[in-house]
């Protein structure tokens, strides 16, 4: 008798525990809890977000951290793009998902409940972003890892450590502080109950490494070698003349996308001659055009160049790696 009682006891005990694995099995996952607290962007700030990234009508604009989903919904009712807002939290995607049929563009939104780090984000034309500086950075790999060049990213009060912005805005909304609205802190806001910082970056083309680059014989030369170097959107530089020893500089590079332009100087019999390149960038491949400062009745000349592959690097890498050499 005694010995049954051990075994019913125990039976118990197995049979508590088995019911208890199927009921968290069966229990719905806890909720993440999102990194950033929903504050409203002001509908000021929405307009001159809109307005820096200059959307049109053939944009996607993806809103991470979309909230109420408002940057998504004006901007595919003003100016007919489509938008996808992407939040964690499933309250948020309601909300925006009934804002979006009340301003009647459900045809042209949709809202995504998950997490941003883990969408795929690569039709995106514009990003725009309110979240938190820590946030901004952890993000910015994967906005150049996913994004083409040309792309758009607009910040709402939060910049991108030493990506510089391309452009930035503030925007006086005269708005007082709301109790309702949870407070949070972060040392780079100056005053954002009235004031609102907007920030505007372009998504530069890796131009890194060595290129071999040719164009029809122009004075006795046809192929220069560039190494450029590139920290974010800009440009360090270096040129040789391949066919001959005359010196030669490379000016006023710029990077905006994929469209690469820049001035190679070179010094002929005692006068200065500048040649004035532009072009797009395609993967190791560039090419466009090129003219020659001064020239008179002479249309403009094709080139084309292409990169040594072992010489490319990132160009969002910490710390200056130093010019590699010219082959």
């Amino acid at each position: 008798m005694q010995k049954r009682k051990r075994y019913t006891k125990k039976s118990w005990t197995s049979l508590v525990a088995a019911l208890t694995i199927i009921f968290l099995s069966c229990a719905p996952a806890q909720q993440i809890e999102p990194e950033v607290p929903f504050v409203p962007t002001p509908e000021k700030v929405v307009a001159e977000m809109l307005k820096m990234a200059q959307v049109g009508k053939n944009d996607i604009l993806y809103d991470l951290g979309c909230g109420d989903g408002r940057i998504v919904i004006t901007a595919a009712k003003q100016f007919g793009c489509r938008g996808v807002g992407i939040d964690i939290d499933p309250r948020r995607i309601m909300e925006s998902r009934q804002n979006a049929a009340k301003a009647g563009v459900t045809d042209r939104v949709q809202f995504l409940q998950m997490d941003l780090f883990e969408a795929d984000i690569r039709e995106a034309t514009v990003v725009t972003l309110y979240l938190l500086s820590e946030v901004n950075l952890r993000l910015r790999p994967k906005l150049f890892r996913e994004l083409r060049p040309g792309t758009r990213v607009v910040s709402h009060e939060f910049s991108m450590g030493e990506w510089e912005p391309d452009a930035s805005s503030s925007v006086k909304t005269g708005d007082t502080k709301d109790p309702q609205v949870l407070d949070y802190w972060d040392p780079n806001i100056a005053d954002y109950w009235d004031l609102h910082n907007v920030y505007f970056w372009i998504i530069p083309g890796n131009v890194t490494g060595t290129w071999k680059l040719d164009i029809p014989d122009v004075s006795g030369t046809k192929e220069f070698t560039l190494k450029l170097e590139q920290s974010f959107q800009h440009l360090r530089s270096e040129a040789s003349d391949g066919s001959s020893s005359i010196p030669v500089s490379i000016i006023d590079e710029k990077i905006k996308g994929n469209r690469l332009l820049f001035i190679l100087e070179r010094k002929l019999k005692g006068r200065t001659e500048s040649l004035h390149f532009e072009g797009t960038v395609e993967g190791n491949t560039m090419q466009g055009t090129m003219k020659i400062n001064g020239s008179q009745g002479r249309s403009k000349i094709r080139w084309t160049a292409k990169r040594i592959i072992s010489t490319v690097r990132s160009i969002i890498a910490s710390g200056n790696q130093g010019l590699l050499p010219l082959n």
